[in-house]
């Protein structure tokens, strides 16, 4: 014998619907009651805050067009503006100039110096022989003194003294003479160049050469990136026929993702706000709902927190960071103004 359940099964679904219905009243109950039962603290000063790429000009110039608007979303490398830059071809040539000089002055150390001592008529031994002697031993003390000097062990100014010195013993010596009885070869001494006076002269070269590099591809940079995704922020001085500085900033790039509510609060009314609970606030004209992430104390910041935010400590308010909903039907900036209110036990 056959049992017609249809009955059967549609009292179960009535039913049963009709129990998910009481449950979802009892919940929105329960979160209406929750909000609604505890005393409100409402926060007027609020503000949106959120970390910042800054986008900057690579070198100086003049902007020539603005490709994107305030507010609009870009990928990491599209094009924010476009720029003329002040780097001209004749800079080119006179850095390649000086690359050049740079290079040809380290060979050149490299070689050494070279220090001639002319010839110079040499007095009659039997005319005066003290001061052939003397003149004698000058040229010795110059030959030791260049010997020192090629070996980074005296400067080059008391080589030269011993130089001077021995000129003027052979002039003495050529004075006393009533005849030159000979003359003494010219000496041309090779002088290493100290390792300190090579050192700074190679780095000569490399300092030559990056400043090349760098107004090579300073000239070359005509498009300002966006050095990372998000939104749009401009500054007051991008737009077209605008002179910029190297490293100037003319917008600022925002994630909204990485976004947040600031309110700030006393220690008093901090005391009411929990971590994770439910905070309700009016943004843009837009009711919204998010959870309390931070409460942080300003006067005594991480680096990090220094960072992320710009609001101003020392008055010994506290600040709550609230969190937004994703995918916001409004655009998103930083110092946007907010109405927030607390539930706290009454």
């Amino acid at each position: 014998m056959e049992k017609d359940i249809t009955s059967k099964v549609k009292n179960i679904l009535r039913f049963g619907a009709l129990g998910l219905v009481l449950l979802a009243l009892l919940a929105g109950g329960g979160v209406y009651w929750y909000q609604h039962h505890n005393k409100t603290l409402t926060v007027y000063d609020a503000k949106v805050a959120s970390t910042l790429v800054p986008v900057k000009a690579r070198s100086a110039g003049k902007i020539t067009e603005v490709v994107v608007s305030d507010g609009d979303h870009v990928e990491a490398g599209d094009v924010i503006a476009r720029v003329e830059t002040n780097i001209t071809d004749a800079d080119i040539q006179q850095l390649q100039q000086n690359l050049e000089l740079s290079k040809q002055s380290l060979e050149q150390l490299k070689k050494g110096t070279t220090m001639t001592t002319p010839a110079a008529p040499a007095a009659v031994p039997q005319v005066d022989t003290g001061a052939q002697q003397r003149a004698a031993q000058a040229y010795s003390r110059m030959q030791r003194m260049n010997e020192l000097y090629s070996m980074g062990a005296i400067s080059a100014v008391k080589r030269d003294e011993a130089a001077a010195a021995y000129a003027a013993a052979q002039a003495a010596a050529q004075s006393a003479s009533s005849r030159p009885a000979y003359t003494a070869p010219a000496q041309t001494t090779t002088v290493p160049v100290s390792p300190e006076i090579l050192k700074q002269a190679e780095a000569q070269v490399k300092q030559a050469e990056a400043a090349l590099a760098n107004a090579q591809q300073d000239q070359q940079s005509t498009e300002i990136l966006a050095p990372a995704a998000g939104t749009v922020i401009l500054t007051d001085t991008a737009a077209a026929d605008t002179a910029v500085k190297a490293d100037q900033v003319i917008a600022n790039i925002m994630d909204a993702g990485s976004a947040w509510i600031e309110a700030r609060v006393t220690p008093e009314q901090a005391a009411a706000i929990r971590l994770g609970q439910f905070a309700e606030y009016e943004l843009d004209g837009h009711k919204l709902q998010g959870t309390v992430q931070d409460i942080v104390d300003p006067s005594t910041p991480s680096e990090d927190e220094a960072d992320k935010s710009d609001s101003a400590g020392g008055d010994g308010r506290l600040t709550v960071r609230i969190s937004l909903p994703a995918d916001l039907p409004f655009t998103l900036k930083p110092g946007l103004e907010a109405t927030i209110k607390f539930a706290i036990d009454g």
